[in-house]
């Protein structure tokens, strides 16, 4: 909870050096600590967050705390009870899977749109960042998929709307996008998800590229569906263990 006593408290200590002396800063620490539990359903439906109790387990003090809260709750992964606490969002699957179905008949229209008229250089811009993200995954050491991927996957998206040049369909994508964001994060919680992902937008690139707009529309449709099976077990797994007696 974002409870507002003074924060008096300083990082714990052991063997006399403060702990997180070469991590990340606290508040990050916090954060991507506390969003793998949300995303994995760790933390139990309707359980208040609050923060000396957080400060004590991540072993830092409560400003850090209320940061990360802070940012959690701006993500969509925490809600606010009436009395002003802090609680984990439980996703509304239902509505997002309306969404879901808007966003597939928008993603066709705007891939079509940019196959056949699409802006080169909105377009060049996509496959070399892309490309480049490839590269560096190869390169990379095996680790945890990086927090901010889900942005650069949304950008994606954003990328060829922008490229079909229809900027209704560009903001309704933006719209809709903001509002299944919860949702999309837990798609990416595995390092071959990412390199799936990385090599299916390639794929529809190279569709564009070839000017066959039926070819990249089914590459598109593809990717959304496979990738909304992976949110829909995901978050099913999740609300399991959210709503399992404690």
């Amino acid at each position: 909870m974002a409870d507002e006593t003074p924060d008096d408290s300083v990082p714990r200590r052991r063997g006399g050096r403060a702990t997180g002396t070469t991590a990340p800063p606290h508040a990050e620490r916090v954060y991507e600590g506390l969003r793998t539990q949300l995303l994995r359903g760790a933390l139990p439906a309707g359980e208040r967050l609050v923060e000396q109790r957080l400060a004590e387990q991540f072993e830092t003090s409560r400003t850090p705390v209320r940061e990360a809260l802070r940012r959690l709750e701006g993500d969509g992964h925490l809600v606010r009870d009436p009395s002003g606490g802090l609680r984990p969002r439980v996703p509304d699957v239902r509505s997002m899977q309306e969404l879901y179905d808007v966003r597939l008949a928008l993603e066709d229209l705007v891939v079509r749109r940019a196959t056949t008229s699409g802006d080169r250089a909105v377009l060049d811009r996509l496959r070399a960042d892309w490309e480049g993200m490839r590269d560096e995954r190869a390169a990379a050491e095996p680790g945890p998929p990086p927090t901010a991927f889900v942005g650069a996957d949304e950008a994606f998206h954003a990328g060829i709307a922008e490229a079909s040049g229809n900027r209704s369909a560009q903001r309704f994508l933006q719209e809709i996008t903001g509002r299944i964001h919860v949702l999309r994060v837990q798609g990416f919680t595995t390092e071959e998800r990412v390199d799936t992902t990385i090599a299916e937008h390639l794929e529809i690139l190279d569709a564009i590229d070839a000017g066959d707009a039926d070819v990249a529309a089914a590459f598109m449709r593809s990717h959304i569906q496979r990738y909304g099976r992976v949110v829909r077990q995901q978050v099913g797994e999740a609300l399991a263990r959210m709503f399992e007696a404690p």
